[in-house]
């Protein structure tokens, strides 16, 4: 004959087999907060970094402004440093990544006596300096300066280059986007006019 279990003992072992269930639910709720906090601090990440790209437009427009149609819009101005438009003649020193030096620390950028307004919105600051791609200043000369060969038409579709085009001489643009907390981001780009 079996003995069947009294209902006292039955009760505690369903209070245990409860509790860790609720456990186990409790371990999972956390996992999921943790999951879904780690996303949003990522996604926020993505979200910074466009908007500082976003932001890197305006020194890129800005330095193209000057080059077409502002202070060193003339071929015989940018023969010679332009401090006050943040240019110069010749390539500036530049780092191991390919940004010049006078853009990674302010006190460089100090010493070489730049003085272009920074662009300044929203605690963010867009700097940003132009350099001809020349060994040294002066005339252009294509045996001493990275060129590009420009078409002879003016019109057109720019896969239809004639031959007869004259060289004009590379310009890179070179633009850092300090934001909150000590973020910098660096952006660049190459002009020829």
């Amino acid at each position: 004959m079996t003995s069947t279990p009294s209902p006292s003992r039955q009760r505690g072992v369903a209070l245990i087999v409860t509790l860790i269930a609720l456990l186990l639910l409790m371990i999972a709720a956390a996992a999921m907060v943790r999951s879904m906090d780690s996303s949003s601090v990522m996604a926020g990440n993505l979200a910074f970094r466009r908007d500082l790209a976003n932001r890197a437009e305006r020194g890129i427009v800005a330095a193209r402004a000057a080059l077409v149609s502002g202070a060193l819009s003339t071929e015989t101005v940018r023969v010679a440093d332009r401090a006050a438009s943040n240019y110069s003649a010749s390539k500036l020193p530049s780092g191991a990544t390919g940004v010049p030096l006078v853009l990674t620390s302010d006190s460089a950028f100090g010493n070489a006596k730049l003085a272009a307004g920074d662009i300044t919105d929203d605690g963010v600051t867009v700097r940003y300096v132009i350099d001809r791609q020349c060994t040294a200043a002066g005339a252009f000369d294509s045996g001493t300066c990275e060129s590009l060969v420009a078409g002879a038409d003016s019109g057109g579709s720019n896969w239809l280059r004639k031959p007869g085009g004259t060289a004009r001489p590379v310009y890179r643009i070179s633009v850092r986007v300090s934001g909150p907390r000590g973020t910098q981001a660096y952006f660049q780009t190459t002009f020829a006019n």
